[in-house]
């Protein structure tokens, strides 16, 4: 008998293309029974109707007020009973078998707390999605550069955006949560995600409790999850949507490393920005400056209380 994995979607107004997702997830063999939970946030545009309609094997809970990604992923966690679950963005779909890859791959590492697939867009491109946890030495290597002279091993193992092509089999720091495979035994340990986290941030957050408990998150090319990418996001937070990262992630990094430390994390990142914007502008990319214009803009700021939280609450979720 197979294994069952409970998928969970949490949506916000993405009707056509969680549809299009979900029926992709159905419609394929994954080598693993499926369970589809899904929890929409008070969507205004028929995203509820449509599932229901289009997608009726799934159990939609049609949720009145938008209460964020991490406490809607956790409604669903409350619901689920399978030794595996398995949160996806609700514009992100798993090629076929991918599932029961990610399954056969956590048989592999019975320390995995967790196993992340290789993430796809639709064209092909590969989506950047395990990372290193947020440090003053991985920061300086990105301010100045410098990781570019690193070692083949080395950086390597530092996980670094464009050194590190998600092609081998690994332990890694952390992994998006856009597509997670989540063995229940560690979620009954570490527990859920955490709700502080509005959007963005909470997977980084989740993996570092999972790590200090002696836990592991592995990653497997064997599996692939096409991922649109920031469906509702882009709804919500348009260009504010790099505010909203970057304020969280500095909320994780001072609850884990200390007021001075976070001090010295905004200094290094707002550098790093600045020379990326010298950078763009000398190759006359505009686009690429204004990118990091944003960037730059969000490190500057200083968030009230951690310093972080999104821009409002009333946002998207996931995608």
């Amino acid at each position: 008998m197979s294994a069952r994995v409970d998928v969970a979607v949490v949506s916000w107004n993405t009707r056509d293309v969680t549809v299009a997702a979900l029926r992709r997830l159905l419609d394929t063999d994954q080598g693993v029974e499926v369970r589809l939970l899904v929890r929409d946030n008070g969507s205004t545009d028929g995203t509820v109707e449509a599932l229901r309609a289009a997608v009726p094997e799934a159990e939609v809970d049609a949720g009145r007020d938008n209460v964020g990604f991490a406490r809607g992923m956790n409604t669903l966690l409350a619901r689920s009973d399978a030794p595996w679950f398995l949160p996806l963005n609700s514009d992100a779909w798993p090629d076929p078998g991918a599932l029961g890859a990610l399954v056969e791959a956590a048989a592999r590492h019975p320390r995995a707390a967790a196993v992340a697939p290789r993430i796809e867009r639709p064209d092909g491109s590969l989506e950047h999605s395990t990372n290193p946890f947020p440090s003053l030495s991985v920061a300086a290597l990105t301010a100045t550069g410098l990781y570019h002279r690193l070692s083949p091993r080395l950086a390597w193992r530092k996980q670094l955006f464009g050194v590190w092509q998600h092609d081998s089999e690994r332990a890694v720091d952390w992994a998006v949560g856009a597509a997670l495979l989540m063995r229940r035994e560690a979620l009954d340990e570490i527990g859920g995600f955490d709700e502080r986290f509005f959007m963005y941030a909470e997977d980084v957050e989740w993996c570092w409790r999972a790590h200090r408990r002696g836990w592991e998150i592995w990653f497997t090319p064997q599996a692939v999850v096409r991922h649109v990418g920031n469906a509702s996001g882009e709804q919500n937070y348009g260009r504010r949507r790099t505010q909203a990262w970057v304020a969280n992630t500095y909320r994780f990094y001072r609850s884990t490393h200390g007021p001075v430390s976070t001090t010295a994390y905004h200094a290094l990142n707002a550098a790093g920005a600045g020379r990326a914007i010298a950078g763009s502008l000398v190759k006359r990319d505009r686009d690429r400056a204004r990118y990091w214009r944003d960037h730059l803009r969000a490190h500057l700021r200083r968030y009230p209380g951690t310093d972080g939280g999104p821009p409002t609450t009333s946002g998207a979720t996931g995608g």
